[in-house]
């Protein structure tokens, strides 16, 4: 009889334990759930304190849309066959710098966006944003005492599914590196990376979605992907020091036939990369989700000449230019007039002019305008445009009414550069005279 009830009570038991795992299981979904809720509520209070939405236009509005794109090109015309070249094209260096307002700096020299955010956690540097996704790219980049400590950390240093974007040990935020590594999860719920778990595999991501902006705390930098591809967490694509140029083209050569698609860039040894890797369930879950992008445009800052004292109570030395290229003029004029009486208005560049604009009159029955050039630096280069199209500045073909002149002047390392802005008005037959 007592063998009977045995299979019975065997039966609660199993349920019980059933009922328990079941209970388990419940509690820990509804756990996950709830930290990716709160993950999410966190990082949309963070965001609260940076202003959002505005980094391509403030890279639009700082550059002009009269500046040449930074060498490359489009898919159309190029061969996978290789992607790197020992040699720039028509010396137009591979990204674009200019300098930014200094006023957006703080008296530390921190972009104004991340004051606060400095003071609450001193481990960021940096953030990162990626227009086009549904789900928000956009996060602070934090740096740990290791390459695990963000892993499972939030912004503010407490346990999370999410983690934190982080950047690869290696790497010095106070500089823009040869090559910057950002990792993150690919959260199930598309936060974090979890928009590139798939970038490779879909053709309405990698096609349109490919500018990557990156603020470090005293300059802005654009990117744009140049390869994508899904590998082994083992293979070689978080290299960092090169042992020359020629191992640097060799590793940009092979990423780049790595990707999906053929985006028909072609790097030089002057270009720095971005890579962000994130996980992917390929290979038995050791996969990864790569995205290399190229740096065209940055944007740097001057630091205000007005600097704290120190402890001491001695006055902080206000440290290097951020731009250390010389792409400054020492001459910039317009001589009209025929060759027998020549004037010319002197427009006075002066070296550390933050001002890049000039205007000046000339007669309307001159013979002959020219833009007079001289860099300070001799081997810089200068290209000059009209309505965005090339013109010789010895002789300019003027309209009647304002000519909006641009001379760009590009650093000899190819690395700078300065866009200086002449208005010419070429003023009725009544007025017959130049005058600056």
């Amino acid at each position: 009889m007592h063998g009977k009830k045995l299979p019975e009570a065997l039966r609660y038991v199993l349920l019980a334990v059933s009922v328990c795992v079941l209970a388990y299981s419940l509690f820990n979904i509804a756990k996950r759930l709830y930290g990716y809720y709160h993950d999410n509520r966190q990082y949309e209070k963070i965001r609260s304190y940076v202003e959002s939405g505005e980094r391509p236009g403030r890279f639009d509005e700082a550059f002009g849309k009269d500046l040449p794109a930074a060498a490359g090109g489009g898919p159309e015309g190029q061969s996978r066959e290789s992607c790197a070249s020992g040699k720039e094209e028509q010396g137009i260096p591979p990204y674009i710098i200019i300098d930014g307002n200094a006023a957006e700096l703080d008296v530390n020299g921190i972009l104004s966006d991340y004051s606060e955010l400095k003071k609450i956690n001193n481990d960021l540097v940096g953030w990162i944003e990626i227009p086009g996704f549904r789900k928000k790219i956009e996060y602070p980049v934090m740096k740990g005492k290791d390459d695990k400590y963000y892993l499972n950390r939030d912004f503010y240093g407490n346990f999370s599914y999410a983690g934190s974007i982080f950047i690869d040990g290696r790497n010095n935020p106070e500089q823009v590196d040869r090559h910057i590594i950002l990792y993150g999860h690919a959260m199930r719920d598309f936060s974090m990376f979890g928009n590139l778990r798939d970038y490779p595999k879909k053709p309405e991501y990698y096609t349109s979605i490919t500018k990557i902006y990156l603020d470090f705390m005293n300059t802005r930098l654009e990117y744009e992907v140049f390869s994508t591809y899904i590998e082994r967490s083992g293979y070689n694509y978080r290299q960092i020091d090169f042992e020359n140029d020629e191992e640097y083209l060799e590793f940009l050569d092979r990423i780049c036939g790595k990707s999906v698609y053929n985006y028909g860039a072609t790097l030089t040894p002057m270009d720095k990369i971005l890579t962000l890797s994130t996980c992917n369930d390929s290979f038995g879950g050791d996969g990864r989700s790569i995205v290399h992008a190229r740096l065209t445009r940055q944007i740097v800052y001057e630091p205000q000449t007005a600097t704290p004292a120190d402890a001491a109570g001695k006055t902080a030395d206000p440290g290097k230019k951020a731009v250390s290229a010389n792409v400054y003029l020492s001459k910039l004029s317009v001589v009209c007039g025929n060759d027998e009486n020549p004037q010319e208005a002197v427009l006075n560049p002066s070296f550390d002019a933050k001002y890049k604009e000039f205007s000046c009159e000339v007669p309307p029955d001159t013979e002959k305008v020219s833009l007079i050039i001289k860099t300070a630096d001799p081997e810089a280069k200068v290209y000059v445009t009209q309505n965005e199209k090339s013109i010789d500045p010895e002789n300019l073909q003027l309209e009647y009414g304002e000519n909006v002149i641009r001379a760009r002047v590009v650093s000899r390392d190819g690395q700078y550069a300065r866009t200086y802005t002449v208005k010419i008005t070429r003023v009725p037959m009544s007025i017959s005279y130049l005058s600056p």
